[in-house]
């Protein structure tokens, strides 16, 4: 996690106010309505910003130096081993104007630049399948995290302590 002051913190937040905005949807079906900022969780890798809007997911890495951006290519879940337990069927590089340029952007990969007052989409990020078992870790971690019990949630009202009278 980074500090509350600094840049890459402040890009995570301005990342997840651009996801949120229904000016920026022209791109995906709708809004992204559940956004989460530096969301640490376990047994997929950790973003910087995730977003869904119900049927699919963004992911935001924000890059504040080059190094920064070249030690992305290390983590393990850049390789084909664990390349279907990464979150996001759009992934973005989210840098500071003029970082990198979109010839270094890795296969499938989009570029949004922080011009000091907004953010620009450099490049389109293209859409991937994938398995959603990351996604699922995301969200299940977020309702874990604002309260939701473990329980069954019937959305019938019916009481779900009765037996079902079902013959076998």
């Amino acid at each position: 996690m980074s500090k509350t002051d600094s840049l890459h913190y402040q890009l995570c937040i301005e990342g997840a106010k651009w996801l949120r905005n229904k000016k920026n949807t022209e791109h995906w079906e709708t809004p992204w309505k559940y956004v989460a900022v530096e969301l640490n969780v376990y047994g997929t890798e950790n973003t910087d910003v995730w977003a869904t809007n119900g049927w699919s997911s963004i992911v935001v890495e924000v890059k504040t130096s080059r190094r920064d951006f070249h030690a992305d290519f290390k983590k393990k879940y850049r390789s084909d081993k664990w390349r279907d337990q990464v979150p996001g069927n759009y992934c973005y590089f989210l840098t500071p104007k003029g970082l990198i340029t979109p010839e270094e952007l890795p296969e499938g990969y989009g570029l949004l630049e922080w011009d000091g007052e907004r953010i620009m989409r450099i490049v389109p990020s293209h859409y991937r399948q994938v398995t959603n078992r990351a996604d699922l870790i995301y969200i299940c971690s977020i309702l874990r995290r604002e309260g939701f019990k473990e329980k069954i949630y019937n959305y019938r009202g019916q009481n779900t302590t009765i037996k079902p009278k079902i013959q076998i």
